[in-house]
């Protein structure tokens, strides 16, 4: 049954934070935040946003690193009954600006810069009033939802911006705003490009991401002694849902800005972190660290790994459990109905955790089932197909795209996942096995190659341009685009360039290739570009 059935995220750690009050919530650069300093903070930061106007059903994007603050606005917006719009950490203006129009934000909470990217600076592209106006007469043509702009810090050549720090002091002490209670309200957005051209905002509400992720811990055994370590990125489902299991267990968390390997290393020992997860290449550049020994990561043992962006590696799964100690169990997930909705079991052996599922970890709230693509009838156990949710963790839809909703929400409530994927006829387990489309997994991000065709067209010197993925040994897959020019003079260095500004680094393809003509064929709807064609002329240009 649900540990909080109706509890907002907020409510549930403040819960957790009644039984362990000076207890560590967060470990963050040499300091610490204990659970009832980690609530009343974040109370205090959501009564300086209701100062400002902010309440239900206002979006409140947070572009930021994996630091505390990310935490608070989190807990923030639930009191307020308000959403957490998640930005990724490696936006460009163009997807920032798609993600803050689509929204419709009211709040933007950022900081200077982080990894070389200039985020105040990207947002002034964006929203150039932040240049020239004052806080307090802050109304921007640009983006007329958008009604505040902070950031952890002030700065000058942004007046106006306001101060992380001075609106949770504002907000200190007030106790006019009650909290929100309505558990299924949408608690965060993730952004999503699924299949389609357009990024969809996912809602997820506060009953599915604090119940879902508790029982994450549960399927871990996280208990009294463990330490959690967040690397993966707070902005992603997967990241999210480890940080919010560590919260609802009441044990301490270390987090980190993002993934380092000797920075890992030396929080792992430091801290004795028990409780880690992440992609397998994570895993795979730790054990490549100068800094390595199985002696300084000797704590960890639990947490889920992810060979899906690189595909299964035998040699290197074997390396990980025997250098690390950790079982290597195998998440699935996605952002409309969580990450790790089944994972592998620590206890299965070896031939069994190579595939990339297991056990449902929350059957109980929980369904799944195996469908015909094409006649919507159920599988027999041990047949694949397209696998489908309901439950809890589905979100409650896709954010002002209803019809988007109807397309993948049947009226059983069932989610088609557009995943292929079996359950096992002896376990009851399930497997995932591909995209039942053409979208690519790279770095652990799904991503439609029409994303990147939509920027490239949009460059003068283009005429068309189609992009398709290829396994690399590294990485899993990487795209290749091809690009027809309308000016023969432009090269793909120029293109390269173009992309640094407009796409997240993740999307960039590995190489651009110039074509004469696309191959085509002819069908019943006119000529189609053979996307196989192109597939075959790269397949294999990365193998060892």
């Amino acid at each position: 049954m649900l540990r909080w059935p109706d509890a907002t995220i907020y409510d549930g750690i403040a819960d957790v934070a009644s039984t362990k009050p000076d207890a560590d919530a967060l470990r963050f650069k040499g300091e610490s935040t204990s659970y009832s300093e980690l609530v009343e903070e974040s109370k205090a930061l959501a009564h300086g946003l209701a100062d400002l106007g902010v309440g239900g059903d206002d979006k409140i994007a947070v572009w930021l690193s994996n630091r505390p603050e990310w935490i608070k606005a989190q807990l923030a917006a639930s009191y307020l009954g308000a959403a957490v719009v998640a930005v990724n950490t490696r936006y460009r203006t163009h997807e920032l600006e798609y993600m803050m129009s689509d929204s419709s934000c009211t709040v933007l909470l950022t900081e200077e810069s982080f990894l070389g990217n200039q985020y105040l600076e990207m947002v002034a592209e964006v929203v150039p009033e932040i240049e020239s106006q004052s806080p307090s007469d802050f109304a921007p043509k640009s983006m007329p939802a958008l009604e505040h702009v902070i950031a952890l810090e002030k700065h000058e050549d942004y007046p106006a911006v306001r101060g992380y720090d001075a609106v949770e002091a504002s907000g200190r002490g007030r106790g006019d705003v009650d909290p929100a209670t309505d558990a299924d309200a949408t608690a965060c957005v993730f952004y999503t490009s699924g299949t389609t051209s357009d990024p969809k905002g996912v809602l997820q509400s506060n009953q599915s991401m604090l119940n879902h992720s508790y029982q994450v811990g549960v399927h871990f055994s996280v208990g009294e002694g463990d330490v959690a370590l967040g690397i993966l990125p707070f902005c992603g489902v997967w990241g999210y849902n480890m940080f919010l299991s560590a919260l609802t267990h009441g044990i301490p968390q270390v987090v980190q800005t993002h993934f380092d390997a000797e920075r890992t290393i030396a929080n792992v020992e430091g801290h004795d972190v028990t409780y880690m997860s992440g992609l397998a290449t994570m895993y795979q550049r730790l054990l490549e660290a100068d800094g390595f020994s199985e002696e300084r990561v000797e704590s960890l043992e639990k947490g889920s790994i992810g060979f899906v962006s690189i595909g299964y590696d035998e040699d290197l799964f074997e390396e990980i459990e025997s250098k690390t100690g950790v079982p290597v169990c195998q998440p699935y997930g996605l952002s409309e109905a969580n990450s790790q909705v089944f994972v592998g079991d620590p206890e299965d052996p070896p031939s069994v955790r190579k595939r990339v599922g297991g056990p449902m970890i929350f059957p109980e709230e929980e369904e799944a089932r195996i469908v015909d693509p094409e006649t919507g009838e159920e599988l027999e156990e041990g047949n694949a197909g397209e696998l489908c949710l309901r439950g809890c963790n589905v979100m409650n839809g896709y954010l002002g795209k209803p019809e988007k909703t109807e397309e993948v929400i049947d009226e059983e409530g069932w989610f088609h996942t557009g995943d292929l994927a079996l359950r096992d006829p002896e376990t009851g387990s399930l497997f995932y096995q591909s995209r039942m489309d053409d979208a690519l997994r790279i770095r652990g991000f799904l991503v439609a190659p029409r994303d990147i065709e939509t920027v490239l067209n949009d460059h003068p010197g283009v005429e068309l341009s189609q992009v398709v993925g290829v396994s690399h040994p590294r990485h899993g897959q990487v795209a290749i685009a091809f690009v027809k020019r309308s000016n023969g003079s432009l090269t793909a260095s120029a293109l390269y360039e173009y992309l640094d500004d407009h796409v997240a680094d993740y999307k960039e393809p590995e190489d651009i290739e110039f074509i004469d003509e696309f191959p085509r064929s002819s069908g019943p709807h006119g000529e189609k570009i053979q996307k196989t064609d192109l597939r075959d002329r790269v397949s294999g240009r990365y193998s060892d």
